[in-house]
Protein backbone atom coordinates (compact mmCIF):
# COMPACT_ATOMS: atom_id res chain seq x y z
CA UNK A 1 0.00 0.00 0.00
CA UNK A 2 1.39 3.34 -1.18
CA UNK A 3 0.45 6.73 -2.21
CA UNK A 4 2.05 8.78 -5.23
CA UNK A 5 1.57 12.50 -6.22
CA UNK A 6 1.76 13.57 -9.81
CA UNK A 7 2.89 17.14 -9.24
CA UNK A 8 2.58 20.06 -11.94
CA UNK A 9 0.97 23.06 -13.40
CA UNK A 10 -1.49 23.11 -16.29
CA UNK A 11 -0.33 21.50 -19.51
CA UNK A 12 2.78 19.92 -17.86
CA UNK A 13 1.76 16.07 -18.89
CA UNK A 14 0.13 14.48 -15.71
CA UNK A 15 -2.35 12.75 -17.64
CA UNK A 16 -0.56 11.66 -20.41
CA UNK A 17 1.39 10.18 -17.60
CA UNK A 18 -1.26 8.48 -16.33
CA UNK A 19 -2.99 7.13 -19.67
CA UNK A 20 1.03 6.27 -20.82
CA UNK A 21 1.36 4.14 -17.60
CA UNK A 22 -2.01 2.59 -17.95
CA UNK A 23 -1.17 1.77 -21.46
CA UNK A 24 2.02 0.11 -20.29
CA UNK A 25 0.50 -2.05 -17.68
CA UNK A 26 -2.03 -2.92 -20.30
CA UNK A 27 0.30 -4.02 -23.15
CA UNK A 28 2.95 -5.84 -21.05
CA UNK A 29 -0.22 -7.76 -18.73
CA UNK A 30 -3.47 -7.52 -20.54
CA UNK A 31 -5.09 -9.92 -18.08
CA UNK A 32 -3.66 -8.85 -14.81
CA UNK A 33 -4.43 -6.99 -11.75
CA UNK A 34 -7.43 -4.55 -12.03
CA UNK A 35 -6.72 -0.79 -13.02
CA UNK A 36 -8.81 2.02 -11.77
CA UNK A 37 -8.90 5.35 -13.76
CA UNK A 38 -10.99 7.61 -11.59
CA UNK A 39 -12.20 10.86 -12.73
CA UNK A 40 -14.76 13.24 -12.56
CA UNK A 41 -18.15 12.61 -14.15
CA UNK A 42 -17.79 14.71 -17.04
CA UNK A 43 -14.30 12.96 -17.85
CA UNK A 44 -15.69 10.16 -17.90
CA UNK A 45 -16.15 9.21 -21.84
CA UNK A 46 -13.46 11.46 -22.77
CA UNK A 47 -10.80 9.74 -21.07
CA UNK A 48 -11.72 6.12 -21.78
CA UNK A 49 -11.98 7.08 -25.45
CA UNK A 50 -8.47 8.61 -24.87
CA UNK A 51 -6.91 5.44 -23.26
CA UNK A 52 -8.76 2.78 -26.14
CA UNK A 53 -7.90 4.72 -29.14
CA UNK A 54 -3.85 4.69 -28.96
CA UNK A 55 -2.18 2.98 -32.19
CA UNK A 56 -0.09 0.22 -29.69
CA UNK A 57 -3.95 -0.37 -27.33
CA UNK A 58 -6.48 -2.25 -29.33
CA UNK A 59 -8.99 -2.62 -26.44
CA UNK A 60 -8.96 -3.60 -22.45
CA UNK A 61 -9.78 -5.88 -20.03
CA UNK A 62 -8.24 -4.99 -16.54
CA UNK A 63 -8.04 -1.15 -16.83
CA UNK A 64 -11.67 0.94 -16.39
CA UNK A 65 -12.37 4.40 -15.88
CA UNK A 66 -14.78 4.94 -13.13
CA UNK A 67 -15.95 8.50 -11.40
CA UNK A 68 -16.66 8.18 -7.85
CA UNK A 69 -20.26 6.81 -8.03
CA UNK A 70 -19.74 4.55 -10.32
CA UNK A 71 -16.84 2.82 -8.44
CA UNK A 72 -18.89 2.46 -5.42
CA UNK A 73 -21.41 0.89 -7.73
CA UNK A 74 -19.06 -1.54 -9.19
CA UNK A 75 -17.36 -2.08 -5.65
CA UNK A 76 -20.93 -3.12 -4.02
CA UNK A 77 -21.95 -5.08 -6.87
CA UNK A 78 -18.94 -7.14 -5.86
CA UNK A 79 -19.74 -7.27 -1.60
CA UNK A 80 -23.29 -6.76 -1.26
CA UNK A 81 -25.22 -4.01 -0.20
CA UNK A 82 -27.40 -2.21 -3.39
CA UNK A 83 -30.37 -4.24 -2.60
CA UNK A 84 -32.00 -1.55 -0.89
CA UNK A 85 -34.00 0.86 -3.41
CA UNK A 86 -32.49 3.64 -4.87
CA UNK A 87 -34.27 6.98 -4.79
CA UNK A 88 -34.11 9.47 -7.57
CA UNK A 89 -34.15 13.38 -7.33
CA UNK A 90 -37.95 13.15 -7.66
CA UNK A 91 -38.15 10.34 -5.32
CA UNK A 92 -36.07 11.99 -2.51
CA UNK A 93 -38.44 15.87 -2.95
CA UNK A 94 -41.73 13.21 -2.66
CA UNK A 95 -40.42 12.33 0.52
CA UNK A 96 -39.26 15.73 1.73
CA UNK A 97 -42.46 16.94 0.94
CA UNK A 98 -43.91 14.05 2.94
CA UNK A 99 -42.15 14.94 5.99
CA UNK A 100 -42.40 18.26 5.92
CA UNK A 101 -46.05 17.60 5.58
CA UNK A 102 -45.99 15.22 8.91
CA UNK A 103 -43.65 17.30 11.17
CA UNK A 104 -45.62 21.44 9.89
CA UNK A 105 -46.56 21.72 13.24
CA UNK A 106 -43.61 21.64 14.66
CA UNK A 107 -41.85 23.82 12.48
CA UNK A 108 -40.72 27.31 13.56
CA UNK A 109 -39.76 29.11 9.98
CA UNK A 110 -40.13 26.78 7.50
CA UNK A 111 -43.52 26.17 8.18
CA UNK A 112 -45.04 29.33 5.77
CA UNK A 113 -42.57 28.40 3.18
CA UNK A 114 -42.86 25.15 2.70
CA UNK A 115 -45.43 25.23 -0.03
CA UNK A 116 -43.38 27.95 -1.95
CA UNK A 117 -42.67 27.15 -5.26
CA UNK A 118 -38.59 26.02 -5.36
CA UNK A 119 -38.42 25.23 -1.88
CA UNK A 120 -38.67 21.56 -1.83
CA UNK A 121 -35.46 21.75 -4.53
CA UNK A 122 -33.74 23.82 -2.35
CA UNK A 123 -34.72 21.78 0.54
CA UNK A 124 -33.09 18.43 -0.90
CA UNK A 125 -29.95 20.78 -2.17
CA UNK A 126 -29.02 21.18 1.45
CA UNK A 127 -29.59 17.65 2.92
CA UNK A 128 -27.47 16.44 -0.55
CA UNK A 129 -24.85 18.92 1.09
CA UNK A 130 -24.97 18.08 4.33
CA UNK A 131 -24.26 14.42 3.83
CA UNK A 132 -21.92 15.26 0.86
CA UNK A 133 -19.68 17.01 3.62
CA UNK A 134 -20.75 14.75 6.03
CA UNK A 135 -22.54 16.78 8.45
CA UNK A 136 -24.47 14.70 11.09
CA UNK A 137 -28.44 16.26 12.18
CA UNK A 138 -27.15 16.26 16.13
CA UNK A 139 -24.00 18.42 14.70
CA UNK A 140 -27.08 21.28 14.17
CA UNK A 141 -28.10 20.94 17.39
CA UNK A 142 -24.45 21.65 18.58
CA UNK A 143 -24.39 24.60 16.22
CA UNK A 144 -27.92 26.06 17.93
CA UNK A 145 -26.97 26.11 21.44
CA UNK A 146 -23.52 27.10 21.03
CA UNK A 147 -24.97 30.82 18.92
CA UNK A 148 -24.33 33.50 21.22
CA UNK A 149 -27.04 36.09 22.07
CA UNK A 150 -25.28 39.12 21.17
CA UNK A 151 -27.52 39.81 18.23
CA UNK A 152 -30.82 38.48 19.75
CA UNK A 153 -33.31 39.02 16.90
CA UNK A 154 -30.07 37.08 14.19
CA UNK A 155 -29.61 34.63 16.53
CA UNK A 156 -33.28 33.91 16.80
CA UNK A 157 -33.86 33.73 13.28
CA UNK A 158 -30.82 31.62 12.70
CA UNK A 159 -31.78 29.03 15.94
CA UNK A 160 -35.21 28.13 14.34
CA UNK A 161 -34.12 27.58 11.06
CA UNK A 162 -31.14 25.17 12.55
CA UNK A 163 -34.20 23.69 14.44
CA UNK A 164 -36.01 22.80 11.31
CA UNK A 165 -33.51 21.70 9.64
CA UNK A 166 -32.47 19.54 12.00
CA UNK A 167 -35.75 18.08 12.46
CA UNK A 168 -36.21 17.27 8.65
CA UNK A 169 -32.70 16.00 8.06
CA UNK A 170 -32.97 13.91 11.53
CA UNK A 171 -36.88 12.61 9.77
CA UNK A 172 -34.92 12.23 6.25
CA UNK A 173 -32.34 10.26 7.34
CA UNK A 174 -35.05 7.34 9.68
CA UNK A 175 -36.66 7.66 6.42
CA UNK A 176 -33.95 6.19 4.65
CA UNK A 177 -32.48 3.91 6.79
CA UNK A 178 -32.06 0.47 5.92
CA UNK A 179 -35.22 1.21 3.23
CA UNK A 180 -33.46 3.11 0.31
CA UNK A 181 -30.61 4.38 -0.62
CA UNK A 182 -29.46 7.85 -2.27
CA UNK A 183 -26.42 8.71 -4.71
CA UNK A 184 -24.64 9.75 -1.34
CA UNK A 185 -25.30 7.02 0.28
CA UNK A 186 -22.95 5.10 -1.93
CA UNK A 187 -19.97 6.89 -0.97
CA UNK A 188 -20.35 5.73 2.45
CA UNK A 189 -21.29 2.24 1.85
CA UNK A 190 -17.83 1.98 -0.57
CA UNK A 191 -15.83 3.36 2.29
CA UNK A 192 -17.26 0.68 4.18
CA UNK A 193 -16.65 -2.28 1.65
CA UNK A 194 -13.28 -1.65 0.07
CA UNK A 195 -11.98 -4.37 2.67
CA UNK A 196 -14.24 -6.90 1.68
CA UNK A 197 -13.07 -6.20 -2.17
CA UNK A 198 -11.01 -8.69 -3.72
CA UNK A 199 -11.45 -6.15 -6.62
CA UNK A 200 -10.08 -3.05 -5.11
CA UNK A 201 -7.45 -5.17 -3.06
CA UNK A 202 -5.96 -6.28 -6.26
CA UNK A 203 -5.90 -3.10 -7.86
CA UNK A 204 -3.82 -0.08 -8.66
CA UNK A 205 -5.68 3.27 -9.01
CA UNK A 206 -4.80 6.19 -10.40
CA UNK A 207 -6.72 9.48 -9.62
CA UNK A 208 -6.82 12.53 -12.00
CA UNK A 209 -8.81 15.85 -13.11
CA UNK A 210 -9.43 16.88 -9.73
CA UNK A 211 -8.63 19.82 -7.75
CA UNK A 212 -10.66 19.49 -4.37
CA UNK A 213 -12.47 16.79 -2.88
CA UNK A 214 -15.46 16.74 -0.75
CA UNK A 215 -14.85 14.75 2.94
CA UNK A 216 -17.32 12.14 1.54
CA UNK A 217 -14.65 11.73 -1.14
CA UNK A 218 -11.85 12.18 1.62
CA UNK A 219 -13.11 8.89 3.17
CA UNK A 220 -12.92 7.03 0.10
CA UNK A 221 -9.62 8.19 -1.10
CA UNK A 222 -8.46 7.14 2.58
CA UNK A 223 -10.26 3.87 1.91
CA UNK A 224 -8.41 3.02 -1.50
CA UNK A 225 -5.37 3.80 -0.01
CA UNK A 226 -5.55 1.55 3.11
CA UNK A 227 -6.80 -1.43 0.81
CA UNK A 228 -5.01 -1.11 -2.60
CA UNK A 229 -1.68 -1.61 -4.22
CA UNK A 230 -1.13 1.71 -4.67
CA UNK A 231 -3.19 5.06 -4.94
CA UNK A 232 -1.41 7.91 -7.91
CA UNK A 233 -2.97 10.89 -7.35
CA UNK A 234 -2.60 14.10 -9.84
CA UNK A 235 -2.78 17.75 -8.53
CA UNK A 236 -2.35 20.88 -10.48
CA UNK A 237 0.61 22.73 -8.17
CA UNK A 238 3.71 24.28 -8.65
CA UNK A 239 5.15 22.62 -5.60
CA UNK A 240 3.93 20.39 -3.04
CA UNK A 241 2.10 21.18 0.39
CA UNK A 242 2.78 19.07 3.15
CA UNK A 243 2.47 20.56 6.52
CA UNK A 244 0.66 24.34 6.20
CA UNK A 245 -1.30 25.27 3.00
CA UNK A 246 -0.64 27.91 0.92
CA UNK A 247 -0.82 31.27 1.13
CA UNK A 248 -4.36 32.43 0.89
CA UNK A 249 -3.40 34.90 -2.32
CA UNK A 250 -1.99 31.81 -3.76
CA UNK A 251 -2.78 30.76 -7.24
CA UNK A 252 -3.18 27.13 -6.48
CA UNK A 253 -4.45 27.29 -2.98
CA UNK A 254 -7.33 24.88 -3.37
CA UNK A 255 -4.89 22.14 -4.68
CA UNK A 256 -2.44 22.83 -2.24
CA UNK A 257 -5.31 22.31 0.59
CA UNK A 258 -6.14 19.38 -1.08
CA UNK A 259 -2.44 18.01 -1.43
CA UNK A 260 -2.09 18.82 2.21
CA UNK A 261 -5.05 16.64 3.64
CA UNK A 262 -4.16 13.77 1.42
CA UNK A 263 -0.80 13.96 2.74
CA UNK A 264 -2.20 13.72 6.42
CA UNK A 265 -4.56 10.92 5.53
CA UNK A 266 -1.52 9.11 4.48
CA UNK A 267 0.40 10.09 7.47
CA UNK A 268 -2.98 8.97 9.68
CA UNK A 269 -3.44 5.76 8.03
CA UNK A 270 0.08 4.58 7.97
CA UNK A 271 0.49 4.23 3.98
CA UNK A 272 3.88 4.59 2.72
CA UNK A 273 4.94 8.15 0.95
CA UNK A 274 6.89 7.93 -2.23
CA UNK A 275 8.58 10.45 -4.03
CA UNK A 276 6.42 13.17 -5.26
CA UNK A 277 6.93 13.13 -9.32
CA UNK A 278 7.67 17.16 -9.91
CA UNK A 279 6.56 18.04 -13.97
CA UNK A 280 8.13 21.51 -14.83
CA UNK A 281 8.04 21.58 -18.53
CA UNK A 282 4.80 22.90 -20.37
CA UNK A 283 3.73 20.09 -23.18
CA UNK A 284 0.03 21.40 -24.13
CA UNK A 285 0.45 24.56 -25.68
CA UNK A 286 3.10 25.47 -28.64
CA UNK A 287 2.37 29.10 -28.75
CA UNK A 288 4.71 31.12 -27.15
CA UNK A 289 2.19 33.92 -26.17
CA UNK A 290 0.24 31.15 -24.40
CA UNK A 291 3.25 29.94 -22.93
CA UNK A 292 3.93 33.07 -21.58
CA UNK A 293 0.88 33.88 -20.34
CA UNK A 294 0.65 29.92 -18.16
CA UNK A 295 4.43 30.86 -16.42
CA UNK A 296 3.94 34.39 -15.30
CA UNK A 297 -0.04 34.62 -15.16
CA UNK A 298 0.34 35.34 -11.11
CA UNK A 299 3.59 37.48 -11.59
CA UNK A 300 3.62 40.50 -9.91
CA UNK A 301 5.23 43.44 -11.34
CA UNK A 302 3.70 41.34 -14.74
CA UNK A 303 6.92 40.35 -16.70
CA UNK A 304 6.91 41.71 -20.74
CA UNK A 305 5.92 39.78 -23.65
CA UNK A 306 8.69 40.44 -26.03
CA UNK A 307 8.03 38.89 -29.42
CA UNK A 308 4.35 38.84 -31.08
CA UNK A 309 1.84 38.30 -29.54
CA UNK A 310 -1.00 36.13 -30.23
CA UNK A 311 -3.52 36.71 -27.32
CA UNK A 312 -5.93 39.35 -28.62
CA UNK A 313 -8.11 41.73 -26.02
CA UNK A 314 -11.19 43.27 -27.55
CA UNK A 315 -14.05 46.08 -26.01
CA UNK A 316 -17.09 45.92 -26.73
CA UNK A 317 -19.89 48.60 -25.66
CA UNK A 318 -22.69 45.76 -25.20
CA UNK A 319 -23.05 42.18 -25.44
CA UNK A 320 -24.53 42.08 -28.63
CA UNK A 321 -21.71 43.58 -30.35
CA UNK A 322 -19.34 41.33 -28.43
CA UNK A 323 -20.98 38.48 -29.72
CA UNK A 324 -21.14 39.61 -33.12
CA UNK A 325 -17.58 40.57 -33.39
CA UNK A 326 -16.40 36.95 -32.28
CA UNK A 327 -19.00 35.28 -35.25
CA UNK A 328 -17.44 38.01 -37.52
CA UNK A 329 -13.67 36.42 -36.67
CA UNK A 330 -15.21 32.75 -36.67
CA UNK A 331 -16.55 33.69 -39.89
CA UNK A 332 -13.13 34.86 -41.21
CA UNK A 333 -11.07 32.03 -39.87
CA UNK A 334 -13.38 29.71 -41.18
CA UNK A 335 -13.54 31.12 -44.75
CA UNK A 336 -10.23 32.12 -45.09
CA UNK A 337 -7.56 30.73 -43.02
CA UNK A 338 -8.31 27.16 -43.72
CA UNK A 339 -9.80 26.63 -39.93
CA UNK A 340 -12.97 23.93 -39.51
CA UNK A 341 -15.65 25.32 -37.12
CA UNK A 342 -14.36 21.92 -35.08
CA UNK A 343 -11.02 23.34 -34.47
CA UNK A 344 -12.76 26.68 -32.52
CA UNK A 345 -13.91 26.84 -29.21
CA UNK A 346 -16.18 30.09 -27.62
CA UNK A 347 -15.49 29.97 -23.77
CA UNK A 348 -18.00 32.04 -21.44
CA UNK A 349 -18.08 32.44 -17.77
CA UNK A 350 -21.41 33.57 -17.11
CA UNK A 351 -23.10 31.52 -20.21
CA UNK A 352 -26.76 32.19 -18.92
CA UNK A 353 -26.74 35.86 -19.48
CA UNK A 354 -25.03 35.11 -23.02
CA UNK A 355 -27.48 32.36 -24.17
CA UNK A 356 -30.08 34.65 -25.95
CA UNK A 357 -27.71 36.64 -27.90
CA UNK A 358 -25.88 33.82 -28.60
CA UNK A 359 -28.30 31.98 -29.79
CA UNK A 360 -29.91 35.06 -32.14
CA UNK A 361 -26.53 35.11 -33.54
Amino acid sequence: MSVRLLIGRSGSGKTTFCLNEIKSHLKDKPEGNPIIYLVPDQMTFLSEYRLITGEDINGMIRAQVFSFSRLAWRVLQETGGISRQHLTSVGLNMLIRKIIEEKKADLKIFDKAADKNGFIEQMEQMLTEFKRYCIQPNELNVRREALSESDRRTTRVLKDKLHDLELIYSSFEESLHQKYLDSEDYFRLLTEKAQDSTFIQNAEVFIDGFDSFTPQEYMVIAALMKNCKRVTIALTLDEPFYQAPPDELHLFRLSGETCQTVYEIAHTEGVEIETVIPFTEQKRWNNNSLRHLEAFFDTRPAKKFELKSNIHIGQAVNRRAEVEGVARQIKELVSQSAYRYRDIAVLIRNGQEYQEVLETV
